[in-house]
């Protein structure tokens, strides 16, 4: 019995081979777009899971109260991860993590080394990053040490073993102690270089107990177990108010942060690493099962449309004896035969267009990060069995429940008046196109607004130049610049700590009240030199720029933002000349500029100082208005090499580097287009199916309307009509549907858009004219039949 069913199923399949190649196409690209944004998900839900404590590992962030504002940051003080150690005996270990850059020589090769930090020896026994030589519990304990990755060892070293060799580090010999694979790309921050903390701590013995408000660390513990965080959350308070004075800054709390929900929550300041965004994620979701569903409702509408034809098949079988569970089994089983076909097409489909994904989403995708091989093959089977089901429901169901005398009657009315649930499934169709489209389109537009709004500085034809710092170039700083202003094509130079779209340094500052009191707060600073506000074209609200004409400004003077100024409750009269104490540095305020967005616009505009420090200067910004760029960049690089000819000579563009701030939103934008087009195609197969139903139950009367003198205007406009409905009724749900998920998305940014009717009605009317382009061509082809060839039974 069940062979002669799949024989039947693979016979029925054969025999409507339009309708068959529809329906796993469209099934096959549903699930394909599916499979590849589901991978994608779990890529970024697996984050730092592959550390075997994961569990038990949570990052130190605080909740820090100054007079003006609560800052959350990331960052901790040194001796916060020892006394949590040391009071608490759920805490087994913690690690501490300074970042920092490197010039590394070796062999008179030198290199930038940006992804750097300095590390606790524990840091190999609480994340699992695996020692491929050394011993992981001495490798970074003495000063002066240093881990490679694998892939920094053979860049330095190639295929010679390099432990117990030397590399110079900012003018430093340090001795390498081991080789650790390198971090996976699943792990919120990644490295090449760890040295030993204790390189930092044995300069700064005072500082690593003492400096509760140095928060330029992330800190991480581990717990001895799972179960035991809650109880050290609610301990925090207190351990606070023991070890920690309370003044004008104090911390309002230390929260305990969870290993693997740090790349997904809302980035702190100061974050490690990279980071996603959850609401890309419940976007992409939404679009994977928009997708599959659209596909489900097609194979649902085209296999209705062909159930007039089988009518007389079921007919029969119930007249010789089938119960109606064995048509359901068989209907479910046809199913389930197109669903299995469809699913090995879809994975097959997606295993092959998986390198353009990866290139579309830059990542390294593949099925080898789902954990187990079997996981996969059982998904498949899962999947095969749900989709049939799924789709082969209510067709199984709708189709067997006839009776076979109402089948045998001349008039099939009776039996298909009832169209409402298919018009819903197509409506829902419709809903989710017009959503996908409109979607798509609002994101475009705030990216757009990312790149054409007004920054409050000019980023354009600027060459970001590194010097790591290098002590000969900042003792001849002038001459460098002097030199760099000679080459044709060059229009400024100036020299900074961190440019726009960087962290900039974070530092506990004093600064003069209205009551002329002296106030404690932590705030963005960056060093400068004096052409830094005119070189980037930033604008001054009050007072003056940094001179040469006046040397104290070396040593004395500060500059501060709008934001700066309003949130101390000044105004720009009188914050000329209030006093600051700064790291050591007391002088005064001399200038105060209109804002410019020195980090992404994802981020509101916080309160910044300036001030000029020449020892922090990592970078040369290099103004460049000539149209033959790289000719100069030719030229700036021979003039490096004559005056730095031991650095190396290392670029980019500021517009690139800050356009790659959001290059997350960028994806998503990509990803969405791409999938909302896959979308509205195969709603357009669902829209054939739909539409040769129509057809086929009123090819008579189209035939007599045509007879009686009806043009072949008059059958498209009928046949067209209900679906223009359904596309009203559907614009009107997607509205608030695309209205509520964009403004979600929005949240992430502090500039948006405005949402406004245009990009809805641009969206309904593009899905509108690509379905009536669908239904017109199957009601052209009805309309222009010879009517003698529909009314030949008659």
């Amino acid at each position: 019995m069940l062979k002669n069913y799949i024989t039947a199923a693979f016979r029925n399949l054969y025999k409507n081979k339009g309708f068959s190649a529809i329906n796993i196409l469209g099934l096959s690209v549903g699930l394909a777009s599916f499979v590849l944004i589901t991978l994608y998900v779990y890529h970024e839900l697996s984050m730092d899971r592959f550390n075997t404590k994961a569990d038990r590992i949570y990052r130190i962030v605080e909740n820090l109260r100054t007079e003006n504002e609560l800052l959350l940051q990331s960052t901790s003080s040194p001796p916060m991860g020892p006394k949590l150690v040391q009071e608490f005996p759920e805490v087994q270990s913690f690690v501490r993590f300074l970042e920092t850059g490197l010039l590394v020589k070796k062999d008179n090769v030198s290199f930038y080394e940006d992804e750097c930090y300095l590390a606790d020896s524990s840091v190999f026994d609480i994340f699992t990053f695996p020692l491929l030589k050394g011993n992981a519990k001495t490798a970074l304990t003495e000063p002066n040490t240093t881990v490679l990755t694998e892939k920094t060892a053979r860049k330095y070293f190639g295929d010679q073993d390099p432990v117990g060799q030397s590399l110079e580090m900012d003018g430093e010999q340090y001795k390498i102690t081991g080789i650790m694979a390198d971090v996976p790309e699943n792990a919120h921050f990644t490295f090449d270089i760890l040295v030993s903390f204790s390189s930092w701590s044995t300069h700064n013995k005072e500082n690593e107990m003492r400096a509760w408000y140095w928060n330029s660390f992330h800190t991480y513990i581990l717990l001895k177990e799972a179960n035991q965080i809650e109880s050290l959350r609610a301990k925090m308070p207190g351990f606070i108010e023991r070890n920690i004075d309370k003044g004008g800054m104090y911390y309002e709390d230390l929260p305990l942060q969870s290993l693997t929900s740090i790349y997904l929550e809302t980035p702190r300041s100061w974050e490690n690493g990279k980071r996603g965004s959850i609401n890309n994620l419940y976007i992409l979701s939404v679009i994977a099962i928009f997708i599959l569903l659209i596909a489900c409702f097609n194979y649902v509408n085209l296999a209705t449309a062909r159930a007039s034809r089988r009518l007389k098949e079921v007919g029969l079988r119930k007249v010789l004896g089938a119960q109606r569970r064995m048509l359901i089994a068989q209907f479910l089983g046809e199913s389930i035969i197109v669903s299995s076909i469809a699913t090995i097409m879809g994975f097959s489909l997606a295993w092959m267009v998986l390198p353009v994904f990866n290139t579309l989403v830059e990542a390294s995708l593949g099925f080898a990060i789902v954990p187990h091989t079997y996981y996969i093959w059982g998904s498949l089977i899962v999947l095969a069995i749900f989709l049939g089901l799924l789709s082969g429901s209510y067709p199984a169901f709708m189709i067997s429940g006839f009776d076979p005398l109402q089948i045998f009657r001349p008039s099939l009315r009776g039996i298909f008046s009832h169209q409402y649930f298919r018009k819903i499934l197509v409506s829902a169709q419709f809903v989710i196109s017009i959503t996908l489209v409109a979607g798509t389109l609002l994101i475009s537009d705030q990216l757009s607004l990312l790149r054409t709004q007004s920054l409050g500085f000019r980023k354009e034809a600027t060459l970001k130049l590194q010097t790591g710092g290098d002590h000969t170039i900042r003792e001849h700083l002038e001459s460098v610049r002097s030199e760099l202003l000679k080459i044709q094509g060059v229009t400024s130079v100036t020299a900074s700590h961190t440019v726009p779209g960087e962290s900039t340094t974070n530092l506990y500052s004093q600064l003069e009240m209205q009551d002329g009191k002296m106030s404690p707060t932590n705030i963005n600073t960056n060093f400068v030199d004096h052409d830094f506000i005119p070189g980037f074209g930033i604008e001054m609200l009050a007072g003056r720029n940094f001179s040469r004409d006046f040397k104290a400004d070396d040593t004395t003077a500060f500059i501060i933002n709008e934001t700066a100024m309003k949130d101390f409750g000044w105004t720009p009269q009188n914050s000329i000349g209030k006093k600051v104490h700064q790291n050591g540095k007391n002088g005064t305020i001399i200038g105060v500029t209109k804002d410019f967005h020195y980090r992404s616009l994802h981020h509101k505009i916080e309160p910044l100082m300036l001030t000029i420090n020449p020892w922090a200067y990592n970078k040369f910004s290099v103004k460049i208005s000539s149209n033959n760029i790289p000719s100069v960049v030719e030229k700036i690089e021979k003039q490096w090499k004559a005056l730095a000819p031991g650095l190396p000579f290392r670029y980019s563009f500021l517009e690139d580097d800050y356009n790659n701030l959001y290059k997350a939103d960028a994806q998503l934008g990509k990803v969405a287009s791409v999938f909302s087009s896959l979308a509205i195609f195969v709603g357009c197969l669902g829209l054939l199916g739909l539409t040769s139903f129509s057809v086929e139950r009123r090819v008579k009367e189209i035939g007599i309307r045509k007879v009686l003198g009806a043009s072949v205007g008059n059958m498209i406009y009928m046949i067209s009509k209900e679906f223009v409905g359904l596309i009203v009724i559907s614009f009107i749900v997607a509205v608030p549907i695309t209205y509520y998920l964009i403004t979600r998305w929005l949240e992430n940014f502090t500039d948006r858009i405005n949402i406004g009717p245009v990009t809805f009605v641009i969206a309904g009317i593009s899905v509108l004219a690509v379905a009536w382009l669908t239904v017109s061509f199957l009601s052209f082809k009805a309309a222009s039949a010879n009517p003698s060839k529909s009314l030949r039974s008659e």
